[in-house]
């Protein structure tokens, strides 16, 4: 069978579940961040088959995860585009730790990540306006949506939720990008007019993706495709997709709800 990677919202609970495993430590390994990450992310444990039923003891006496998805070799290029450090080693982030993990609802060979920020990141949201022409930015919410690469992250005051991470490294390296990001943007606020209007950018095959996809009709569009137009137009409700707000597609509607909520939908 695959190994599973096993992420942590804290270095505590990961210590702890090495130590529940250490009667089969040969089938545990221990992944660190490089260190230029090691300030942002936290290392994750690589399990193979004899390690799970000592890890689901584990659990099941207490021990806190934030998540496991099949372990996937690091991809040649998943820590390449950090962004530079700030200048005068501002952070307006602080503590970073991954809440959740998991496969992406629409496409499993995907991760999606939910990340707890410390510090309150909204005051970032109307420089992040200036400077990224194709984003979106919803100042009622607070929220900020933008595409890095083909990953889609969620800006929210204290959490980013990130969809389309390729595997963990790929992950570590779009959160350790964000953190850098906004830290060096905010070192530069000065410079920058804030934009404060609200914006809406991400395409409609950002939201397509996200529905059953099956033309159903039910929300009275001829097509998914069209519904996520009208949502995008605000000339449809999410809620009028009715597979996914009480049908069989249910399990699509926390995405759905997470890409709308970040463009004020």
């Amino acid at each position: 069978m695959a190994d599973l990677v096993v992420v942590f919202q804290a270095v505590e609970e990961l210590e702890r579940v090495r130590r529940a495993l250490a009667g089969v430590a040969h089938a545990v390994r221990l992944v660190e961040p490089p260190p230029e990450m090691a300030d942002v992310v936290a290392p994750y444990l690589v399990i193979s088959d004899p390690a799970r039923p000592a890890l689901h003891e584990a659990i099941q006496a207490g021990a806190v995860i934030a998540g496991h998805v099949w372990y996937r070799e690091p991809l040649p290029d998943a820590l390449a585009g950090l962004g530079p450090q700030p200048p005068d080693g501002t952070d307006v982030v602080g503590r970073v730790c991954i809440a959740f993990v998991g496969p992406c609802v629409a496409d499993e060979d995907y991760l999606r990540l939910t990340v707890q920020i410390e510090q309150d990141i909204s005051p970032v949201f109307p420089y992040l306006n200036a400077v990224m022409p194709h984003a979106s930015y919803n100042p009622q919410g607070p929220t900020f949506t933008f595409m890095d690469g083909p990953r889609l992250v969620n800006l929210f005051p204290h959490r980013a939720a990130i969809a389309r991470a390729r595997e963990m490294h790929d992950a570590w390296r779009t959160i350790t990008h964000l953190v850098r990001t906004i830290n060096d943007l905010w070192a530069r606020r000065d410079s920058v007019e804030p934009l404060y209007e609200r914006r809406v950018q991400i395409s409609v095959l950002e939201i397509f993706s996200r529905l059953p996809r099956t033309n159903c009709r039910a929300c009275g569009e001829a097509t998914c495709l069209a519904f996520a137009a009208k949502l995008l137009q605000g000339e449809q409700r999410l809620e009028n997709c009715t597979p996914v707000f009480g049908g069989e597609h249910e399990h699509l509607r926390d995405t759905l709800l997470e890409i709308a909520a970040g463009l004020g939908l």
